[in-house]
């Protein structure tokens, strides 16, 4: 079966709406997968890093209870301190300390130690074996920074003190932790830096609560994590990728697409972007001043103009030509939609005349919007209805002249030549009697038929002549046959 020009115009443009929706659809899925993905993998590692911080701790604390335990039992807490010196690499100094702070025993040159002190204070609620976490501080006889772990030694009063070097497990962090896509800053519960991936200068600005971070041109986003009770607070930086920012610009990109080829599709199938849109800057009252009719439709079929020559053809079919179809007017109208694009030429016959229609595609920009078509009379039957016209005026026995606008002789017939002379058309009527021009002159807006004398006894009725429109067209002068034998003796 043959495809009509509306479908193959409008099935482009679905394929691509179904298209577009389709990849729309797959893509918002798509973006939605990559961005699981991405959550996952960035979860993952915050796992990760703040379990291995999780897991120093829980180590540190498993150290310092099996000292405490070998501690209580003993007499000798200085010979047994320089033996637990060496009982885990990352201890670097012990101390046995009371609850008011003296200290009695230490591995520590240095002897007191003022930040020892002040912890052992803090320790009044504390249960046997349950452990303190100090804050970074710097342990005076190594000269690193070190936490301390302290805990009540049972059926002593006193407490077991230990600090803990922190550059292995630093390292560790920075070694598994940094790159370019991400980084990971601790803080210990006093907001000391820990650990800080970045000049140091940067930590003593940051602002525990940002959400973004740059250095070195780049943008990170911030996420922060609890370390389990050491209350250690983790902060991943993750190098910002924009991918948010890329997901929304391609589907609004994708939308605004699928938005132009709704917008396309509309045209094509319900005619919005009517024929009018080719004659934007014209004003259609003019084709009301032609006098073949004038008819545009859109792509559908529906008339969205016609001039009045058009109303005044089909009058006796149709009120009004506005909004109806063409097939209303002419029929069958599958010649109109031809595959050239190119004018089409029909014959219309009527019961008292015969239209020819000229049918032509309006196309702008390569887009057929629609129609225009062209209507007048047969110009063969109107020459052969002049002839028989010119035929009965020449036969009538009286004389008939007819004056233009331009009081000139416009027609005469051969009884109006017998009676008067140079009745030539093109010739003014003041050349052929001054009487009758004066006459007629004067009776311009009488819409009467008026008797006048002329000279040579000629008797004539003069009556001007309107169109539709009451405009003033000519003058019918009509000579009456009183002396049509004196004519016939002319011949």
């Amino acid at each position: 079966m043959k495809q009509s020009p509306p479908f193959k115009s409008i099935f482009p443009t679905f394929v691509t709406i179904f298209f577009i929706s389709i990849f729309i659809l797959f893509g918002i899925m798509e973006f939605r997968h990559t961005k699981n993905i991405i959550s996952r993998y960035e979860t993952g590692i915050m796992q990760i890093a703040v379990n291995k911080t999780n897991t120093f701790h829980e180590d540190l604390k498993t150290v310092t209870i099996n000292i405490a335990k070998r501690v209580e039992n003993k007499q000798s807490n200085q010979q047994l301190l320089n033996q637990f010196i060496f009982f885990d690499s990352r201890i670097t100094n012990l101390y046995i300390v009371k609850a008011d702070g003296t200290i009695q025993n230490t591995t520590s040159q240095y002897g007191q130690d003022q930040f020892i002190i002040e912890l052992a204070k803090q320790t009044e609620r504390l249960k046997s074996y349950e452990v303190l976490v100090s804050g970074l501080h710097l342990d005076p006889s190594s000269r690193h920074e070190v936490i301390t772990m302290i805990v009540p030694i049972k059926n002593k009063r006193t407490l077991l003190a230990v600090n803990f070097r922190l550059d292995q497990f630093q390292n560790e962090i920075i070694q598994d932790f940094m790159n370019q896509n991400y980084r990971v800053a601790v803080f210990d519960s006093s907001g000391n830096p820990v650990i800080w991936p970045f000049e140091k200068v940067k930590a003593n600005v940051f602002d525990p609560q940002q959400e973004t971070f740059y250095y070195d041109n780049k943008r990170y986003t911030i996420v922060a994590s609890d370390a389990g009770d050491s209350l250690w607070r983790l902060y991943f930086f993750f190098e910002t990728n924009n991918f948010e920012l890329y997901r929304a610009i391609t589907v609004l990109l994708l939308v605004f697409a699928l938005y132009i080829c709704l917008y396309e599709l509309l045209v094509e199938f319900w005619g919005v972007n009517t024929a009018k849109t080719y004659f934007e800057n014209i004003d259609f009252a003019i084709f009301n001043q032609i006098h073949e009719g004038v008819i545009i439709a859109n792509n559908s079929g529906r008339i969205i103009f016609a001039n009045e020559a058009a109303h005044h053809m089909f009058a006796d079919r149709k009120n009004t030509l506005r909004n109806i179809k063409l097939k209303e007017l002419f029929g069958n109208t599958d010649d109109f939609q031809r595959e050239n694009e190119g004018s089409t030429t029909l014959t219309l016959k009527f019961r008292d005349k015969l239209l020819k229609a000229i049918h032509s595609p309006i196309i702008k920009n390569n887009k057929i919007l629609g129609s225009l078509t062209v209507i007048r009379t047969d110009v063969k039957e109107d020459n052969i209805y002049h002839q028989i016209l010119d035929k009965l005026i020449d036969a009538l026995p009286q004389g008939i002249i007819f004056v233009n606008k331009d009081h000139e002789i416009s027609l005469a017939n051969l009884m109006a030549k017998c009676y008067l002379k140079n009745l030539i058309p093109g010739t003014s009527i003041e050349v052929i009697d001054r009487k009758l021009a004066a006459f007629i002159y004067n009776n311009i807006d009488s819409r009467a038929t008026k008797r006048l004398e002329l000279s040579g006894g000629l008797t004539c009725e003069v009556t001007p002549v309107y169109d539709d429109d009451g405009i003033y067209t000519g003058t019918l002068v009509v000579i009456q046959n009183d002396i049509i034998l004196t004519c016939s003796s002319l011949k």
